[in-house]
């Protein structure tokens, strides 16, 4: 359904608010219209209840069935196909965006996630999704077969090494500094949270995991299913337009590795790319008006695939993941128009699904005046060694804001597991001195938490040597 956007468009959100109703009312219909492979896969990830050790948040859920719908129920094959579907007022009033969304062959997403909440989950899923139901072939209907809309071939694209290698431990296991050696065993594609077990799905996930140095000149491209995982620093094609210097090599630098790649990808028939921490590598143009090498890359590379398999070319579909999405900053920050779904920072602080801190007010659990509180320790009579007195112990005063900050703590600890959250409240005590920190251990070490455990093994005193002022 066709929406109207009355904002100012390169500031908002207009696919992603006019996506979110549609999307709701497919949910609610029991995700109708999806394919046999597909439909299995949604109900073990979101309708098997209580049972699991781990489940995906509600927004990783949307987050997937967003991206579903797009391209299984809507079949929507390039980004203005999608503007002009739900919002096609917003290309008629602004220029700018009609340029962007036309300039693309190909269907592109960015799914804006705040930082902490799970992209890497969400990514994961849609790669299970598109590899079984490419494995499996399987229409929604008779009358609705979809050839060349899933892929086995997949592009991961990082902005650096660090990204780069939580990804390749996401694939391979986490690498061990001292062996240099990777245990698969430990990959987050072994959780029972991504796929059933048994025939039809575990046991006929295999992919071949490719690094930034797999592909070279001249490789026989792999039968199997692959990842290829790299970053986009690697995208840089041949610029030279001089066709004499084509012809004779003349002053030619070595085949840039933009080119290896693109040779090596355009053997296959299709491809999907995730790109994470996608606004490190989006922006319109460079400085000086040209197109950025992220965005030269991948239309030359799908360009290339059509020109080789013609009618035959399948799937060719980016998916970005940003907590950030956005050129810019201030009052010229411009987000990237392809955001179809949106769980902000606000969102995630409410889930609970973020690092946060809360700031505990001094108010008593029985009325009394905290601003009239000493909240230092108890000290002795001053004498010539101890100017202030020499620490003896923890106050009622300072016993009673732990009580309060305690008591916070637990109450957090238990909305964490009603929410079933696998993560556990921090209670951050800062002390005048070592020596009160000492004391203040000591007095919350024989108190018992929520569950009655003693909290003696679960603190941490460090000393910063360093006297409060």
């Amino acid at each position: 359904m066709a929406k109207k956007i009355q904002n100012n468009l390169l500031n908002e959100l207009p696919l992603s608010a006019a996506l979110k109703g549609d999307v709701q009312g497919w949910v609610n219909q029991g995700w109708s219209g999806v394919t046999q492979t597909t439909y299995e896969l949604l109900a073990y990830w979101f309708n098997r209840g209580e049972e699991m050790d781990e489940k995906f948040h509600d927004c990783q859920r949307r987050a997937v069935e967003t991206i579903i719908y797009c391209h299984e129920i809507l079949g929507i094959e390039t980004l203005q196909q999608a503007f002009e579907r739900f919002t096609p007022d917003a290309l008629a009033q602004s220029a700018a965006l009609t340029d962007e969304v036309q300039s693309l062959p190909f269907a592109k997403y960015c799914l804006k996630m705040a930082t902490g909440t799970g992209k890497t989950w969400v990514l994961a899923a849609l790669l299970v999704w598109q590899y079984f139901n490419a494995l499996n072939n399987e229409p929604a209907s008779l009358a609705d077969r979809r050839p060349g809309k899933y892929s086995t071939h997949f592009l991961l694209v990082a902005p650096g090494h660090e990204v780069l290698n939580r990804l390749l431990d996401m694939f391979l296991g986490k690498h061990d500094p001292k062996t240099g050696n990777r245990d698969k065993s430990k990959s987050d594609f072994e959780r029972p949270l991504f796929m059933p077990e048994g025939e039809r799905f575990r046991n006929r996930f295999h992919l071949q995991v490719l690094g930034p140095a797999d592909i070279r000149p001249n490789l026989t491209p792999p039968d199997e299913p692959f990842v290829y995982i790299t970053n986009w620093q690697q995208f840089r094609l041949n610029e030279s337009s001089n066709l004499w210097d084509q012809l004779t090599g003349a002053d030619v630098e070595e085949q840039p590795r933009g080119e290896i790649i693109a040779d090596f990808l355009s053997e296959y028939p299709d491809l999907i790319i995730f790109n994470d921490e996608a606004h490190h590598v989006h922006g319109a143009k460079t400085a000086k008006g040209e197109e950025l090498v992220w965005r030269k890359f991948l239309t030359a590379l799908c360009n290339r695939m059509a020109e080789k398999r013609g009618s035959e070319k399948g799937v060719f579909l980016q998916i970005d993941f940003s907590a950030t999405p956005f050129y810019g900053s201030a009052e010229k920050k411009e987000y990237f128009p392809h955001i179809v779904y949106d769980f902000d920072l606000v969102e995630a602080m409410r889930a609970m699904l973020v690092k946060q801190i809360f700031l505990e007010e001094r108010q008593g659990m029985m009325g009394e005046k905290m601003d009239a509180l000493d909240v230092r320790a108890e000290r002795a009579e001053a004498d010539s060694e101890h100017r202030r007195g020499q620490v003896v112990g923890v106050s009622v005063s300072q016993k009673l804001l732990l009580d309060i900050g305690r008591k916070k703590m637990e109450q957090i600890a238990v909305e964490f597991r009603e929410k079933g959250m696998d993560k556990k409240p921090v209670l951050f005590v800062l002390a005048e001195n070592t020596e009160v920190a000492d004391l203040v251990a000591e007095h919350v070490a024989n108190l018992t938490d929520e569950r009655g455990r003693n909290y003696r093994n679960q603190i941490l005193v460090i000393h910063s040597e360093k006297k409060a002022r």
